[in-house]
């Protein structure tokens, strides 16, 4: 049985991550800077604590940590990484540092966004055949049922351009900029055009030369908010202090208590066809807990490559939401509409090994 540990497995998230995998009967420990594995992100003297294991998932800060030298570390050392940030740097950062073959194996991608919104666009897009655009909207509050490192994501993503695709060309967008109004599964709400991770991973595993990737937070005015926001402003160390300070008052007293729904919609279009399907999470934290645990105990039985791939080159969406249902023991995620069989062979797994 593989030896998997959670980097900052105490936290908001992590928490969650670790119960799913105690109850898949996984042989799991918990890394932190305060725990009896005790890692810190930042100082490679502590790396050798997580020397003992297969697999390490990390869900530290990305943002105030980068994961750079500890990934390089693990990589090194034949272990297998499932990188769960969102924050789109960092996500572009490592594909390009680990593009080449490695002794270990990096999987870029973990949790509800990015992770189910990954395996949903790869299985809308192989709906289609092979896909020739992909639109991926994510519903949110950014601030409700989160921890710290949610904070430290929104307000990286209001500081560094969107990237989208375009005639399989990488477009920046230089501020947040209003996008279509989309329906998530019977409401329809305003979007727009957020720096996320997803566009550089779906371009590379999906093949469709144009990818937009759109956030749709809630309540609906934080959309003008954030489009009107100057980005002169947003460049201001003071402003983006206060920023910090209001969300995380925000999310200590009075939104402490309230769950984050996540509704997600892809529409893939290709070959004359057009196929759209939306996932939707109660609550967000709690589904990506579990969804993480189910991937980390899919990836943990694969040894039969090494480098770098997505999520969605590595899991598949059904029976990751199969496997995080049944671990928590009720319907956290739900489909709509209901999956339709991919062609024989065209599995996650199936493909990789071709």
């Amino acid at each position: 049985m593989a030896r998997i540990v959670v980097l900052g497995g105490s936290g908001f998230l992590g928490s969650r991550v670790v119960e799913g995998l105690r109850k898949a009967q996984a042989d799991v420990s918990v890394a932190s800077r305060k725990s009896a594995v005790s890692v810190d992100a930042t100082k490679p003297e502590t790396f050798s604590a997580l020397e003992p294991f297969d697999v390490v998932v990390d869900l530290s800060d990305t943002v105030s940590n980068p994961p750079d030298a500890l990934i390089a570390w693990c990589l090194e050392r034949g272990k297998t990484v499932i990188e769960a940030t969102s924050e789109a740097p960092c996500v572009e950062r490592l594909m390009k540092r680990h593009a080449a073959e490695s002794k270990g194996r990096l999987i870029l991608g973990g949790g509800i966004f990015t992770g189910v919104s990954n395996l949903l666009a790869q299985h809308v897009a192989r709906e289609v055949g092979k896909a020739e655009s992909v639109t991926l909207g994510v519903s949110s509050s950014p601030f409700s049922g989160s921890g710290k490192g949610t904070i430290e994501l929104m307000l990286r993503a209001m500081e560094v351009p969107a990237v989208r695709y375009e005639n399989g060309a990488r477009v920046e967008e230089p501020k947040m900029r209003g996008g279509p109004r989309l329906d998530f599964g019977g409401t329809t709400r305003s979007t727009g055009y957020m720096s996320l991770a997803e566009p550089p991973m779906l371009h590379a595993s999906t093949g469709a030369a144009r990818v937009d990737v759109l956030f749709a937070p809630k309540p609906g005015f934080l959309v003008p908010a954030f489009i009107g926001m100057p980005q002169w402003l947003v460049k201001q160390k003071w402003f983006m202090a206060f920023m910090r300070g209001y969300f995380t008052v925000l999310r200590r007293v009075f939104l402490k208590s309230v769950a984050s729904s996540v509704e997600l919609v892809v529409t893939a279009r290709g070959g004359g066809r057009e196929v759209t399907r939306c996932v939707k999470a109660t609550d967000g934290m709690e589904a990506g807990g579990f969804a993480l645990a189910a991937m980390a105990e899919q990836a943990a039985q694969r040894s039969d490559w090494t480098g770098v791939k997505m999520i969605d080159q590595v899991c598949s969406l059904e029976p990751v939401l199969q496997r995080a249902n049944q671990l928590a023991g009720t319907q956290l995620m739900t489909v709509t509409p209901a999956l339709a069989a991919l062609p024989a062979g065209q599995t996650a797994a199936a493909q990789e090994a071709s």
